[in-house]
């Protein structure tokens, strides 16, 4: 985790916009909940995180790559002809673990973009991790989804209101309704995922892990999201792509990682 800082404090000074996202931006922006985040048991059996997983422009490729050797980091050739312009993963033998750098959005079995049309990007909004509203939106994507995703589901709803707009601790509610009225799949994947976090939110607290009134505050939050949601005016795409329901396939088969 200090490492993960070093790497974004470090492309800050050079101007290149890198940010957490995955486990340890959800560690780092739930720091004043880590009693939940023990109780949770939300590390591997090692008791450590796998890799380091980075948010990026596309048009900041070359230096990202090139600050990322300089501090001891080799491509991952094969990653590299798989994955193309999207993916970059880094290795390093010394240290032990991969780097892991997304450009432009996340592809998995739904979209979650950092650039949209010409705006600068969500990359400047928060100095270390994505905004929360995108860690929220990065686990609502997965399609059957797992206990490892809902753990940070729940720590990322403990430590952040829904708001309407960007804020420390804030969860811009307005952003993922917008990012969803526009894409039925996304949307009703989401939707899905919201209600198994209900579900497995009352085992936690059956189980101890959860105490009952931070369960309560979480669960207002998922309902103030969930009404942001649907009271949010829905594209023509999502209309259109709404009329045939699940009876069509709604996700992206991707390929198992480590999250």
């Amino acid at each position: 985790m200090n490492d993960a800082r070093r790497i974004v404090e470090e492309a800050t000074l050079k101007g290149i916009h890198l940010r957490l996202l995955g486990a340890i931006a959800i560690r780092l922006n739930s720091s004043s909940h880590a009693d939940l985040f023990l109780r949770l048991n939300r590390l591997n059996s090692e008791d450590k995180f796998t890799d380091i997983d980075l948010a990026a422009y596309s048009k900041e490729r070359g230096q990202v790559r090139k600050l990322l050797q300089q501090l001891g980091f080799a491509v991952n050739q094969n990653a590299l002809m798989m994955h193309g312009n999207s993916r970059m993963i880094f290795e390093s033998a010394e240290k032990g673990y991969a780097i892991d750098v997304f450009f432009d959005g996340l592809r998995f079995s739904h979209d979650v973009e950092f650039v949209r049309g010409s705006n600068e990007g969500r990359l400047a909004l928060h100095p270390l991790t994505l905004p929360a509203a995108d860690l929220v939106l990065e686990k609502l994507q997965i399609h059957e989804i797992n206990e490892k995703d809902l753990k940070d589901l729940v720590l990322l709803f403990a430590a952040n209101s829904i708001g309407n707009s960007e804020g420390e601790n804030v969860v811009n509610g307005k952003h993922i309704a917008s990012t969803l009225s526009n894409d039925w799949e996304f949307w009703h994947e989401a939707k899905l995922n919201l209600e198994k976090l209900q579900k497995f939110l009352s085992n936690y607290v059956d189980e101890k892990k959860v105490d009952a009134q931070v369960a309560a505050t979480i669960r207002i939050r998922i309902e103030e999201l969930t009404r942001m949601i649907d009271e949010e005016p829905k594209s023509k795409d999502w209309q259109r792509r709404s009329k045939s329901g699940s009876q069509k396939k709604w996700w992206r088969d991707v390929e198992e990682r480590s999250r």
